[in-house]
């Protein structure tokens, strides 16, 4: 554990960790621009006549495939592009430039079973963090953190509106644009190519809390900062153990297809939570409940490192 998070290779490696942290700052100020650019496309180049807070349907088709494209052309396409520079291929899918990135090795199927378990016990935590912060922190920040809440509510209604599906076919998109290409695209810009990089120079573990906690900050929903960042941190610590991308890329798709599923069906209404979040927050059961979930997820951790180390 402590060569785990030793820095000892950071004074050789300065330069790979001041290149990386550049491109890193390039990619996250590009992204937002670019998304503006494409929506400018939907809305005819007038911003009047786009809005968070109401989209008409006639434009969900179109939203949806640009936040598909924007995460591809951002994210995916220059990390593939950059594997092949480092490993000198100019085919960006070569072998080798893949195995960079931590795609191609076989599947522990026994790890990843172990991995997507883990990310469904993360969840009461998860879950009590956000409540916490809702009934207690914002609400103690005042007119900040009533800020806060507005930027979330609004990405929500966001999120709740671009995921509204009427048929087999268009729920299948909305699987593809929500848990396939994020799960896909962040994995390799994150994970892949990130924290791979930053471990080049500074110890495994500080790769995965830097990464996981820029992770947080790349979703700009201060609201959801530190579950992100928790997030980002199993997820990082997988493909730490494991070096296949393969894996972090099942867990994120789950955990994201699982927040999609929970969305259709409270969408529907056939489904409401029975206990008000500060109710719950007293309830000793809860409690309960969420200490059972930390020490299975930490068990579950123990036996990653035990199927690594045989």
């Amino acid at each position: 554990m402590q060569k785990f998070f030793s820095s000892d290779l950071f004074a050789l490696q300065r330069p790979s960790f001041m290149a990386n942290t550049l491109y890193l700052i390039a990619i996250m100020l590009l992204y937002p621009l670019v998304g503006g650019v494409l929506l400018s496309f939907v809305s005819g180049g007038s911003g009047a006549a786009f809005s968070l807070s109401t989209i008409e349907r006639s434009q969900l088709s179109s939203i949806r495939l640009i936040q598909a494209m924007g995460q591809i052309l951002v994210l995916a396409l220059p990390v593939l592009l950059l594997a092949g520079w480092h490993t000198g291929r100019k085919n960006p899918f070569a072998p080798q430039s893949l195995a960079f990135l931590g795609i191609g090795k076989p599947i522990d199927f026994g790890m990843a079973a172990l991995a997507v378990g883990g990310i469904f016990l993360l969840q009461p935590l998860l879950y009590t963090i956000t409540a916490a912060q809702d009934n207690y922190l914002w609400p103690a920040l005042g007119s900040a953190g009533a800020e806060v809440v507005r930027q979330r509510d609004l990405m929500e209604s966001f999120i709740r509106q671009l995921a509204q599906a009427g048929s087999v076919s268009e729920y299948l998109s909305v699987a593809v644009v929500f848990a396939v290409t994020p799960a896909l695209c962040e994995e390799l810009f994150f994970r892949g190519y990130i924290q791979q990089n930053y471990s080049r120079s500074i110890s495994s573990g500080n790769a995965v809390v830097l990464t996981g906690f820029i992770f947080a900050l790349f979703h700009l929903s201060a609201a959801n900062l530190l579950p992100l960042a928790l997030l980002g941190w199993y997820i990082g610590y997988i493909y730490a153990s494991a070096g296949n991308l393969a894996i972090s890329f099942l867990v994120h798709f789950v955990n994201n297809l699982a927040a999609l599923l929970f969305l259709f069906v409270t969408e529907g209404g056939n489904l409401e939570c029975p206990v008000e979040s500060k109710a719950l927050l007293g309830a000793p059961w809860w409690w309960l409940v969420v200490a059972g979930s930390i020490l299975l997820f930490i068990m579950v951790l123990r036996r990653l490192l035990a199927v690594l180390q045989r």
